[in-house]
């Protein structure tokens, strides 16, 4: 959960426009010349997300370190990790259905402007009561995720979709590399509260910026369509979700196996990680925004071998290879007792966020077929997310039981969302 949000592609709120022309030059420069590739509209999607992120990595490292100080037990700051993720699932659902009514930019630049307000909220509540308030306005501007992100992935040849997403990560990933350490020090200098008040203030003053530069350049890729009634909408939700899973096919159905048990795992941890760090290893909050920063510098500087290697070996083994790090690297995180130990975990957690991110995410529209890749694209954002309810609310009585159990219990989730990926195949256009 961030600023509200599970998994998504902006700081505020992880994926259905029509398709968008390919870069013009793209078959033309020899690949050697263009090792970033983003066409116009994923530049202005990316680009813009910078922008915004520059605050939002300020403050969202941070934020059950704030829900904590402003009152909130862990159990509740789990509840309401819980409670963004149902909220955002239903949203991510309706996301592509509103792009088809209303417009893919209409719809984006509408629920990026909610996001963007859901920062102002989070600096001017007063205590945790108020909570469910910025939870529940963040979670609603996730309806614009799925949107975000096929128009991202849609906009690129599928042979360069690696080198796209990777283009993107290690753009959008430059605010991390010093927004978390200023983030810190603000809560060194200020206090948990204060320090963050203000952090969160800069991301919404960053992304109004950011959103109003993509309101003004965002192509539309598919105009609004004829307008139905809300119940006719919720039908035509499920009913074409329903036929858009009959027929995906069998590597659909293991990567959405593989994304349920991955959100499950992260769920039980996601919302406790900063809180083990500052209680349970007494790591200072600038401390913990330096591991931050660490850990996307290693994502930025491997991303594009890891686009490489993915066009090399194919995306299914690259997908595997990383994969298998994480399980690892999460057992080894519960060991960790020193600085020392704790930077070497923050450099190997980015090296195989780094392989991971660029061929899993060209392998998840690579196997879902053009026609129903909107619709799969948000099934992919919701069911994870309704995974990671329970494993939320779980995670909150676990860390109140011993700290180190959530992150223990995330182990074997990953080792049987790895064991999935491997029944995966290599998607046709790409086999060697």
């Amino acid at each position: 959960m961030r600023n509200g949000r599970a998994p998504s592609p902006d700081p505020g709120s992880g994926p259905s426009p029509g398709p968008h022309p390919p870069d013009a030059h793209a078959g033309i420069l020899p690949r050697v010349r263009r090792p970033f590739y983003l066409p116009r509209n994923a530049w202005i999607l990316t680009a813009t997300s910078t922008v915004w992120s520059i605050g939002g990595a300020m403050s969202s490292p941070f934020q059950s370190l704030y829900f904590y100080n402003l009152g909130a037990s862990v159990v509740f700051i789990g509840y309401l990790a819980a409670l963004s993720s149902a909220i955002i699932a239903v949203a991510q659902l309706v996301g592509g259905y509103v792009g088809d009514v209303w417009g893919r930019k209409r719809a984006i630049i509408l629920f990026s402007f909610v996001g963007v307000a859901n920062g102002f909220i989070y600096a001017f509540i007063p205590d945790a009561g108020w909570l469910y308030l910025p939870v529940v306005v963040g979670s609603v501007a996730g309806i614009y995720g799925p949107l975000f992100s096929t128009a991202l992935t849609e906009s690129m040849e599928p042979s360069l979709r690696p080198r796209g997403i990777a283009s993107y990560s290690v753009i959008n990933t430059l605010p991390s590399l010093f927004a978390p350490y200023v983030g810190g020090l603000l809560v060194a200098h200020l206090g948990n509260v204060e320090g963050l008040r203000i952090a969160f203030f800069l991301s919404g003053a960053f992304g109004v910026a950011g959103i109003s530069w993509r309101a003004l350049t965002l192509e539309e890729t598919h105009p609004p369509q004829a307008r139905v009634t809300f119940l006719r909408f919720w039908r035509s939700v499920l009913r074409e979700s329903r036929a858009a899973l009959r027929v995906a096919g069998r590597d659909v159905y293991l990567l959405l196996y593989y994304a349920i048990l991955s959100a499950f795992a992260v769920g039980l941890t996601a919302s406790f990680s900063i809180l083990y760090f500052v209680q349970s290893l007494g790591v200072p909050a600038w401390e913990y925004g330096a591991f931050v920063g660490a850990t996307s510098l290693a994502i930025l500087l491997l991303l594009f071998p890891a686009a490489s290697l993915a066009e090399r070996v194919g995306l299914k083994k690259a997908v595997v290879l990383a994969s298998l790090s994480v399980p690892l690297n999460q057992y080894f995180f519960t060991l960790a007792k020193d600085v020392d130990e704790l930077v070497a975990w923050s450099v190997v957690s980015g090296t195989g966020t780094a392989f991971l991110g660029p061929p899993l995410t060209s392998l998840q529209a690579d196997i879902v077929p053009r026609m129903i890749r909107g619709r799969i694209m948000a099934i992919f954002s919701a069911l994870p997310l309704l995974a990671s309810i329970p494993a939320q609310i779980l995670g909150g009585y676990l860390y109140d039981v011993a700290p180190v159990l959530p992150f223990l219990a995330a182990v074997p989730p990953f080792v049987a969302s790895f064991l999935v990926l491997l029944r995966i195949r290599e998607p046709a256009h790409l086999e060697r």
